[in-house]
């Protein structure tokens, strides 16, 4: 996620929701309707989008509300409602219904954008709603998208408090967190302390191997040329046997990185299992997938580096992603495992100790992804033979957009000689992150691959 300075509106409060009529408006600089062609955008990864309600006022007053809360761009929604959301991690969507149907104006809006990869959290006002109903009928319209796990469900009775209160509780935030900026706090350098968290950067300063000059921002991009990727460590808690260690990619279409439901939620449950695991913060667009994946091999490097500390044995280190997260695996482990350093795609990197270890991992899980590129699979058995891939563990749900591409990757990877697990999620869409219940069979699946590498030995 990106830095952003929050635009606040200045809006007196009432008490509750009940005064919606003569309360707060947003303001006409902070909406910018379909008839404006976009949005009057303060740098968030939060898109607040909203349909009017036609009796009185609540929705906008809502939306308003949770802008106080959480920052984000307030975008009405009308008829043909369209814009440019390249940009947004989150959409908070907005509406008045009643027994859980999407109005007329919402379904076109998701009909009409493209929000896979997006997390999409409603907030709705009216009477017999159900969230797991709302959630059902947004997945329909949008399956490619991440849904959150909580829905605003509200009426003109519900008090401000409590909206303020559920905005905050989803840990939703247009402030990036980074590591500070002191000559110590890179994977280099850094004193590894494998009991606490740490979040390091993975490359030195002016020193990261890259081929895409990008030092000025239009707004296009997620995050700001002064991004420097990083590694954020969840040591296994005290008392738990430690299993191996797993580098976890989230996914975001490589526009941007999904750090909470396919980050640091998979790195908390993982960790109470007993991997060492740790967050890869990669480069997205402009970048290339290739910069990212040389980001990812880093880390593979580091951890392998500090193994002893970390209570692994050096073959036990996983690699996983979650959509374009596993997309980069994958070119990581096809093209940037071993030996090879940022020299092979930058002449000008200059190597350092950390190069002289491997890359290598043990195993690859494929969280709805594949081998491949964005959107696109690969089937070449030839290409996935010569990468010599570690045994691999695909999750993906029946009603992703990609079912098909997942199936015949994996069956390729299974032609090209990759041991091949599959776990098919029935009536699952895309972006579950780490919800699904899948974890445990991963885990049980990954202890056997770490078990197989101690019988090398």
């Amino acid at each position: 996620m990106k830095r952003i300075m929050p635009v606040f509106l200045a809006f007196t409060l009432s008490l509750c929701l009940a005064a919606c009529s003569n309360s707060r408006e947003p303001s006409s600089q902070s909406v910018i309707s379909n008839e404006q062609n976009g949005i009057q955008q303060s740098q968030s990864n939060i898109l607040i989008a909203y349909a009017p309600a036609e009796d009185g006022d609540c929705i906008a007053q809502t939306a308003a509300l949770l802008q106080e809360a959480v920052g984000g761009d307030l975008f009405q929604i009308e008829e043909e409602a369209d814009g440019d959301f390249a940009v947004y991690e989150f959409i908070l969507l907005g509406f008045d219904t009643e027994n859980s149907t999407l109005p007329e104006h919402i379904q076109e809006f998701l009909k009409t954008n493209q929000f896979g990869a997006k997390t999409i959290i409603p907030f709705v006002s009216g009477s017999e709603n159900d969230s797991d109903a709302i959630f059902s009928a947004i997945s329909q319209l949008q399956p490619g998208a991440l849904l959150g796990e909580s829905a605003l469900l509200f009426t003109a009775d519900t008090r401000e408090q409590e909206i303020t209160e559920w905005a905050q509780g989803l840990n939703l935030s247009d402030q990036a967190f980074v590591p500070e900026s002191d000559g110590g706090n890179t994977v280099a350098t850094a004193l590894v302390t494998p009991e606490v968290q740490q979040v390091l950067y993975l490359w030195e300063e002016d020193n990261a191997p890259a081929v895409t000059e990008y030092t000025q921002n239009n707004g296009a991009y997620s995050d700001e040329p002064d991004f420097r990727p990083y590694i954020t460590s969840f040591p296994v808690p005290d008392g738990t046997a430690v299993k191996g260690a797993v580098l976890i990619c989230p996914g975001g279409a490589f526009q941007f990185r999904s750090d909470q439901p396919e980050g640091v939620d998979v790195a908390e449950a993982l960790s109470a299992l007993g991997y060492q695991s740790f967050v890869v913060d990669y480069r997205l667009r402009p970048y290339t997938q290739q910069e990212g994946a040389l980001d990812l091999a880093r880390a593979v490097r580091f951890v392998r580096a500090h193994a002893e500390e970390y209570g692994i044995a050096e073959d036990d280190i996983a690699v996983m992603g979650f959509s374009a997260g596993g997309i980069l695996s994958g070119e990581m482990l096809l093209n940037f495992d071993g030996q090879v350093n940022g020299t092979a795609l930058d002449p000008d990197y200059v190597p350092d100790q950390l190069d002289e270890i491997s890359a290598d991992a043990a195993a690859c899980g494929m969280i709805y992804s594949f081998y491949g590129r964005l959107s696109v699979g690969t089937t070449d058995v030839e290409l996935l033979r010569s990468g010599n891939l570690p045994p691999t563990f695909y999750c993906y749900g029946t009603r992703d957009p990609f079912y098909e591409q997942f199936l015949a990757n994996a069956d390729a990877a299974e032609e090209a000689g990759v041991a091949v697990e599959r776990l098919q999620l029935d009536d699952m869409p895309h972006g579950f992150g780490a919800s699904g219940d899948w974890i445990p069979a991963y885990d049980e699946w990954l202890s056997e691959v770490f078990a197989a590498n101690e019988g090398r030995m």
